[in-house]
């Protein structure tokens, strides 16, 4: 028994390129559209960094939190009942008084969950959490 191929199979064989010629023509246009988008600079207005001694405007309050479990208002130590008065005071003298929290890496949760407490009961509006 022999077996012989059809002339035909051999125009089978070759490569039809129109859907290769097609994609690269897709892609010649799309590179030639993206690549003078891409040449373009970009007018960005980025923050400048601040110096640590202007870091903190007068109106500020900075609340520390340490490892220990104490409370430091602007570098005086406070208990948690006496920092709820400490910012009334502070939001009374000021409406615009904003608080910044820093609490250090290894403080426990609950503590800064009791403190942001009381500044919501004293009625500060604005409290900013910093590293």
């Amino acid at each position: 028994m022999a077996f012989s191929a059809p002339a035909s199979r051999r125009e089978l064989a070759e490569i039809n390129i129109t859907p290769l010629v097609d994609v690269m023509l897709v892609l010649l246009v799309i590179f030639m559209v993206t690549a003078p988008l891409l040449s373009r600079p970009i007018d960005a207005q980025l923050p400048q960094p601040v110096p640590d001694a202007q870091r903190v405007p007068p109106n500020d309050l900075v609340l520390k939190l340490g490892l220990a479990g104490d409370y430091t208002l602007d570098d005086r130590p406070v208990s948690l009942a006496e920092l709820r008065v400490r910012l009334e005071d502070a939001r009374i003298a000021d409406p615009e008084t904003v608080l910044q929290v820093e609490a250090s890496a290894g403080a426990y949760y609950q503590q800064l969950v009791s403190a942001l407490a009381q500044a919501h009961a004293s009625g500060i509006g604005h409290i900013v959490m910093r590293d």
